[in-house]
């Protein structure tokens, strides 16, 4: 990865930013244990990742994310009104790739990112910005973690609205020679 390319982020606990919950929103933990339980909703996503970002060539295929559960990374898997249209994706670990590890953080430390929310369903306007903060909530408050770091690429404003609105704070957390 270029470092030149990204700006790294952290939340704090402290910092987190909770909204008012919103009925129609929930998020469901995935991962290498229960995975088998949510096949449609995991290929429904990777169905909307290809329709709504068609030129991203590198995008998931289903065999991807079953090497990321292998990998230790769980998924979030967002729903509007009991449809599932989004993920996020969560690793004990820095893992740009979900797969990869290329930096190991502490306990009680998380990396986090892989946010993506259909463009193509008929949801509200914030369900971004409130994805986001489901998330930042279950990893703190349901998994216990305290700090969690990510990265916006440095065009992606939206990205950097919604995690600036949560309370992240830029902070530079990559080991020098370790973002191969």
């Amino acid at each position: 990865m270029d470092l030149s390319k990204i700006v790294q982020i952290r939340l704090l606990k402290k910092d987190y930013k909770k909204f008012p919950n919103k009925e129609h929103y929930r998020m469901v933990y995935v991962d290498k244990d229960n995975y088998s339980s949510y096949i449609t909703e995991l290929q429904n996503v990777i169905s909307y990742i290809k329709k709504d970002l068609p030129d991203w060539e590198e995008s998931p295929t289903y065999d991807i994310v079953l090497q990321r559960f292998e990998s230790n990374s769980h998924c979030l898997l967002f729903y509007y009104k009991d449809n599932c249209i989004g993920w996020n994706w969560g690793n004990p670990n820095v893992c740009f790739d979900w797969i990869n590890n290329i930096q190991d953080l502490p306990e009680g430390e998380l990396y986090g990112g892989g946010c993506f929310v259909s463009r193509s369903v008929d949801r509200p306007a914030d369900a971004g910005l409130y994805n986001y903060n489901m998330i930042f909530d279950y990893w703190i408050y349901e998994m216990g973690y305290h700090t969690i770091y990510g990265y916006v690429d440095w065009w992606n404003k939206p990205a950097f609205r919604v995690n600036f609105q949560n309370g992240l704070t830029v902070f530079n957390y990559l080991k020098d020679g370790e973002s191969k």
